[in-house]
């Protein structure tokens, strides 16, 4: 009896434990990410590509066998099967915000951050052509929109608000649409029909004739942001869109009559999109759950929670079996349509970078994410070496060490946690400084750990690990914090106030000087030179970058407009070379501009990156460059990249 109620018992634990591991093998928020991505398509000068970037777009092909992926690192393409990797365009032109492909799959039409239109042959995935409109101002508020009408030979865009057709098979301009352009609006999936809205007022249009079809008045808030909240139906009758009010609202084009209010969502309704039937509805919110609805009788069919994340997109398959959507953080999921239940979860453009930092040898990189996971890569080969996790939110900046020996990380959730970096061990953790957090840095040369958060600036000895002195108050009325520190580690310099620097000593933290911009109002970041005697520093809303005295706050030189940038400089960065005779400054139009320190000229500006540069690291010995942008991080040979002539973006 012993016996056998021992083996009872003992079958039980093994189902047990065998059903705990199906569990945590099938939990779809954990980190399984595929680490080896393909060192394929690397531009020249680019030593390794580690993660795929976050995704910007996703199409189906017409016939439904394949589906395309747009990220800061290209146009990935998909088996809708097997969901294998089957090719990749690796453009070095500006990040993809979306893309069309022609009703006979032979053409993609994709339209960039630069406003540039390019369209490739789906075959070969060369390039053919590209459309430039050149009245288009390089950054707007205003969503652009690309497809294709018909046969495939002639392209609809909407760019800047004004809206335009292309001959595709000439590669010529046709006409600008100047009746009725959409600022905020929708298109029909054949691209004739449009829909716009202003004043509670839909404007329905006919895109190829010029033409004023319909007015129709409404009586809610439509959220029409980047027309993810608004959707015709295929035959181009009825339209849905979102509101404020967490409602759906459907209305006939043709009679312009209301049909039917859906309500389901918790929040805001972000994206919607017709089944290619017309029978289904399906729509995203800011409660994270997409609802699929039928049309017919306006009730819920199946609501889907596995998104932890801002759904950004939902997309049908040709078939409408398949449902696609892809949150903020580039997790893509599949849905199956029918039951609702998710096929397939592809993780590979899930943000692996939203900070990152160099070993002192240069061998190693180590990235923030915003799932809270830390990656240690290898920098020649791009190749995963481990995976630390401890944060509860978003990594928002990692450190390594002067003896590399050491890794520390902040996050969202207001803790600092140090890591082994050969073991990947949690070695101590410093919970919840006041404010929220900016930046934390080690000293070049020494066991200090400097942390920056909103309302504050502390200096930490990590072995043992105390607090050197109270903590510098330092409020910053905006999002970010500069920080920088010299090389010696003698001192540090901060931002955060309007037109204002402030230099301190690192050992006493006391005030050393402080520095009144008056050409810079909002400073997004600055950088100390290696011997500290000069510092640079950004404007955020001119576009300048200065270079001064640090020790008297004299003004060396200035440069107006980096790479004539006609944008808001939101993610421009600089940092020294190790040294010091140059002067790195990334841009969000893709480009890395080359400065000569002692004279102020402008000796290179580099153009193959693909996407915003948000960060840059140079190694010591100064022969690898790292960027990274999106969530995507690109390691280039610096010394090729400075003999480098590269092509021009269109």
């Amino acid at each position: 009896m012993r016996v056998k109620l021992l083996s009872v018992l003992l079958v039980i634990c093994i189902i047990s434990i065998l059903l705990i591991v199906t569990i945590v093998t099938k939990n779809d928020d954990s980190d399984t990410f595929t680490f080896e991505i393909p060192q394929t398509n690397l531009p020249i000068g680019l030593k390794s590509r580690i993660g795929k970037g976050v995704i910007h777009d996703v199409a189906y092909l017409p016939d439904g066998k394949q589906f395309a992926v747009a990220s800061s690192t290209g146009i990935w393409f998909y088996d809708a099967n097997t969901y294998a990797e089957k090719a990749l365009i690796a453009t070095d032109k500006p990040a993809v915000n979306m893309m069309a492909f022609s009703s006979d799959g032979e053409k993609l039409a994709t339209i960039g951050e630069n406003k540039a239109i390019l369209i490739w042959d789906t075959e070969t995935l060369n390039h053919k052509m590209t459309f430039v409109y050149d009245a288009a101002p390089y950054f707007d508020l205003n969503f652009d929109f690309v497809t294709f009408i018909g046969n495939g030979y002639t392209l609809v865009s909407n760019i800047s608000g004004s809206t335009h057709l292309w001959d595709v098979t000439t590669g010529t301009h046709q006409l600008k649409l100047n009746n009725y352009s959409i600022t905020d609006g929708v298109f029909s999936s054949d691209g004739r029909i449009a829909v716009s809205h202003r004043d509670s007022v839909l404007y329905v249009w006919d895109v190829v004739e010029d033409n004023l079809l319909k007015e129709i008045k409404i009586h809610s808030r439509v959220s029409f942001y980047e027309r993810k909240g608004v959707a015709l139906s295929s035959n181009g009758t009825t339209l849905a869109f979102g509101t404020h009010e967490n409602i759906i609202e459907l209305w006939d084009i043709e009679t312009g009559k209301h049909k039917k209010t859906l309500k389901g969502h918790k929040k805001e309704v972000e994206c919607i999109a017709f089944s290619p039937d017309g029978k289904t509805l399906a729509s995203a919110s800011k409660d994270y759950a997409i609802i699929l609805w039928d049309i017919a009788k306006g009730k819920r069919k199946k609501t889907l929670k596995k998104h932890s994340n801002e759904v950004r997109k939902v997309m049908f398959s040709p078939d409408g079996k398949t449902l696609i959507s892809f949150d903020r953080s580039g997790m893509l999921r599949l849905w199956e349509v029918e039951t609702g239940k998710l096929i397939y979860s592809l993780r590979d453009h899930t943000n692996i970078a939203t900070s990152i930092s160099l070993s002192p040898d240069g061998l190693t990189l180590v990235s923030g994410s915003l799932n809270g996971y830390i990656h240690v890569w290898d920098v020649a080969t791009g190749k995963h070496k481990k995976t630390f996790s401890g944060h509860k939110s978003a990594v928002y900046s990692v450190s390594y060490s002067p003896d590399g020996l050491t890794i520390a990380s902040a996050s969202w959730d207001k803790a600092i946690h140090l890591w082994d970096a050969t073991t990947g061990k949690h070695k101590n953790s410093i919970d919840k400084p006041s404010g929220n957090m900016r930046n934390v840095l080690f000293s070049p040369v020494d066991q200090l750990l400097v942390v920056a958060t909103r309302e504050s600036i502390h200096v930490w000895e990590v072995n043992p690990l105390q607090l050197m002195y109270a903590p510098i108050a330092h409020e910053s009325i905006f999002y970010y914090e500069g920080l920088s520190l010299s090389a010696d580690g003698k001192s540090m310099a901060s931002t955060g106030e309007p037109q204002t620097i402030k230099i301190w000593n690192v050992a006493k933290g006391n005030l050393m000087r402080t520095m009144k911009l008056k050409d810079s109002w909002l400073i997004k970041d600055i950088a100390l030179s290696p011997d500290g005697k000069i510092i640079a520093s950004i404007g955020n809303l001119d576009n300048t970058l200065d270079l001064r005295n640090a020790g008297t706050g004299e003004h060396k030189h200035s440069f107006k407009d980096i790479h004539n940038l006609k944008r808001f400089g939101i993610y421009l960065n600089c940092v020294f070379s190790p040294d010091g005779k140059y002067l790195l400054a990334g841009s969000v139009d893709s480009t890395l501009s080359l400065w000569e320190v002692s004279t102020g000229k402008l000796i290179k500006t580099l153009k193959g990156f693909s996407h915003k540069t948000r960060d840059i690291v140079v190694s010591q010995d100064g022969t690898t460059l790292v960027t990274s942008g999106d969530g995507a991080v690109l390691v280039w040979d610096f010394a090729t990249l400075m003999n480098l002539q590269v092509p021009q973006v269109p």
